[in-house]
């Protein structure tokens, strides 16, 4: 009897190793992702192999034997099908101070924002993954302040992925997350918790109060913000879309800058940038004229 179920399970896992995703199938998953979140996943081996991994996985978890099956199901629509389809398909590379550089620009560059602009600065990460970089923002805003005393430094951060924001707004991470996070500020801007009898670190209350965390797709036909903002990070996202999105995209954060602001993109995208109104400044950052 054991050697029986021993082999059923092995037949499972056997059945799901060499389910085969067709072309044509990719081409449907690819175009649903594109059509949601404009991520340009054209049929090479690497993006096949990607796509199948990942439904794989979601063909695990509801129990199904076939892509097509799934693809019914996130044809019907359903907002939890499609949010996981997005989550499963995204990719979340992130670490603090990631690309420094644009820290220690932004770090000069508020005190001369403040005395343009007043003292309500408003930033925005529109691709705030799980956090890192929101937080990255919020302690360079901190250690700008004895040079801008009066101003108050508010930031949206923003994904078109629920479950990474989730992660994002409760802001506890593992030692492994902290990767980037020189000692200095881990202890100024973190605390120690214990869950479970694990150890994690949470962002402070200082930094979780200058942070308003909501989903958004930056496929939105409108932006739509009651003001504009000063500071605009949309850093290693470009690098997913096709050229129309691209430029799409670019107008759109262009629109929502106040003049004199600055766009800060991720170094591999700065030569996606081609607008009237921005002023390239340095690598990958960019001042509204």
């Amino acid at each position: 009897m054991s050697a029986v179920k021993k082999t059923d399970a092995t037949n499972a896992l056997y059945d799901f190793e060499e389910i085969k995703l067709s072309d044509k199938m990719f081409e449907k998953f690819a175009a649903r992702m594109y059509e949601l979140a404009g991520v340009d996943l054209p049929l090479t081996p690497k993006n096949h192999a990607l796509i199948r991994n990942r439904i794989v996985k979601l063909l695990r978890r509801h129990n199904m034997k076939t892509y097509e099956e799934y693809w019914s199901m996130l044809e019907r629509g359903s907002n939890d099908v499609i949010q996981e389809y997005i989550s499963a398909l995204t990719t979340n590379m992130t670490s603090f101070y990631r690309e420094s550089n644009h820290f220690d620009f932004l770090q000069k560059a508020l005190p001369d924002l403040a005395k343009k602009f007043g003292n309500d600065l408003r930033i925005w990460c529109a691709a705030a993954s799980t956090g890192q970089e929101p937080y990255t923002l919020a302690m360079t805003a901190c250690e700008a302040q004895p040079e801008m005393p009066g101003a108050k430094v508010r930031l949206l951060a923003t994904d078109i992925d629920l479950q990474v924001l989730k992660k994002a707004s409760i802001g506890t991470y593992e030692e492994r997350e902290m990767q980037g996070l020189p000692p200095v500020q881990r202890s100024k801007y973190f605390e120690k918790v214990k869950l479970d009898g694990d150890e994690y670190f949470r962002a402070k209350d200082q930094l979780h109060n200058m942070i308003r965390f909501a989903p958004f797709n930056l496929m939105n036909p409108k932006y739509e913000f009651q003001h504009k903002f000063h500071v605009i990070f949309c850093r290693n996202v470009l690098i997913y879309f096709d050229e129309p999105t691209t430029k799409k995209v670019i107008d759109s954060l262009t629109s929502c800058l106040a003049p004199g602001g600055y766009l800060v993109l991720g170094h591999s995208e700065s030569g996606n940038v081609k607008h009237p109104n921005l002023k390239p400044l340095s690598r990958a950052v960019y001042q509204k004229t």
